[in-house]
């Protein structure tokens, strides 16, 4: 016993001193940022100035802008209340939402600089768009986006700098996560190829050295090769033509669902043909993180008991390939899961019901992907603890309440189906 308190001491130890480093980055990055901007070391191109400055960015517009309404997640065991604390986000993602028309820019002349190869213009203005989505106040929240040493590393001399001549980048400070990979950079290739499709030039595309096996598949789904793509060295870089598609979501959260119906289409037509008998998947899903950090649900044999019933599967993404995970997802008509990166897999369903397993805190993101997308969303939340700290705290495990979670499943089966399917509800 005394050796599960030390280690549970230890782990404790661990994460607060893993908070405490980011705490430390983070204000390193705001201060470097801060200084170098007074010192006039750079200017900020925003979104607003690309459009005020079209002649020189060649700006080319396209789709529609679009309006969302995300609406309060289903009640049925009145887990509202939990989540409006466990999410203090919730309040600002409820509501009508307007995403702008999407474009791509083009800038002659410009320089891509450090590991999230930052994109800057001939006068060496720092293009937010090649660093995250367009949100009120930007000013303040790209040091968040942006590594420290970038930009030191575009105040220092450049010698021999290599050069391309029309290129794009898929790095961002994020890109390394799945969620954001699907969101921050492959929706953003729709508006590459209109770009292509008007001016009849082929962008290369910009990605890390060494990307793991699911970016590669996804582009290579989306009819992009390893030949079309150049790895990121992670220094200095000058563009003839830096092509910039904008981000297709707005502010934090909203995301495109245009942009996601065009992603899912895509790769569906591109799936390679299996015999049926190869591999089938249960419509009804369950993600287990029981291999990832974070998060885990400790009592999940309990669960998977509960969700039998109803005729749940168990899956684990990481071990699927990425062409696996389009089909399970695009099949599924409801699925259960814990906070994750693998719920963007969402974007790739026809139309589905989703129950977020929370713990003591989390966010509300796929909360408005689901609404955005038009599908029902449920949720179960832990304890709440006013004291927890947000950045740690929702890396922590879940318990889920399974009596509440029968009845979650039991109500918004038939909320879906009314009686075309009954449902067993009792135990």
């Amino acid at each position: 016993m005394a050796s599960v308190r030390n280690l549970l001491k230890k782990k404790i130890l661990v994460g607060h001193r893993i908070v405490l480093y980011k705490r430390i980055k983070k204000s390193l990055r705001k201060w470097i940022f801060s200084f170098l901007k007074e010192k006039k070391s750079f200017n900020i191109l925003t979104r607003e100035e690309l459009f005020k400055n079209n002649d020189k960015y060649q700006i080319l517009s396209f789709g529609a802008e679009e309006n969302i309404i995300v609406s309060e997640p289903f009640n049925g065991v009145n887990e509202l209340p939990n989540l409006i604390k466990t999410t203090s986000l919730l309040t600002g993602s409820i509501g009508k939402f307007t995403l702008n028309k999407p474009f791509v820019a083009e800038v002659i002349n410009a320089e891509l600089v450090g590991s999230a190869a930052v994109g800057f213009d001939r006068e060496g203005s720092l293009i937010t768009e090649t660093v995250m989505q367009n949100l009120v106040n930007i000013e303040k929240y790209l040091p968040n986006g942006i590594p420290a040493q970038t930009l030191i590393l575009k105040n220092l001399p450049s010698f021999g700098s290599h050069q391309l001549d029309t290129a794009c980048s898929l790095l961002n400070w994020w890109s390394k996560n799945y969620s954001h990979w699907i969101v921050d950079c492959l929706l953003r290739l729709e508006g590459l190829e209109y770009y292509q499709k008007q001016t009849k030039r082929k962008p290369a595309l910009i990605i890390e050295s060494n990307p793991p096996t699911w970016k590669i598949e996804s582009l290579k789904l989306l009819g992009y090769g390893l030949d079309d793509c150049i790895p990121w060295k992670g220094s200095k870089i000058k563009v003839n033509r830096l092509i910039v598609p904008s981000f297709r979501r707005e502010q934090a959260f909203p995301v495109s669902p245009a942009a996601c119906k065009w992603l899912r289409q895509r790769l569906l037509s591109n799936l390679p043909n299996i015999e049926s008998s190869q591999r089938s998947f249960s419509p009804r899903i369950y993600i287990s993180r029981a291999k990832t950090t974070g998060r885990k649900v400790i009592n999940e044999d309990d669960v998977l008991e509960a969700l039998s019933p109803f005729g749940f599967v168990a899956y684990a993404p990481e071990e699927m390939s990425f062409a696996d995970e389009v089909r399970l997802f695009s099949q599924a008509e409801m699925v259960v899961a814990p906070h994750g990166s693998g719920l963007v897999n969402i974007i790739f369903a026809q139309n589905l019901s989703v129950i977020k397993l929370f713990g003591s805190t989390g966010v509300p993101c796929f909360l408005v992907l689901a609404k955005s997308l038009g599908f029902q969303y449920g949720c179960l939340t832990g304890d709440y603890n006013s004291r927890n700290n947000h950045s740690f705290e929702q890396n922590n495990n879940i318990m889920v309440d399974i009596p509440k979670l029968r009845v979650l499943v039991a109500e918004m089966l038939n909320n879906r189906y009314g009686d075309r399917q009954p449902v067993i509800t009792t135990y």
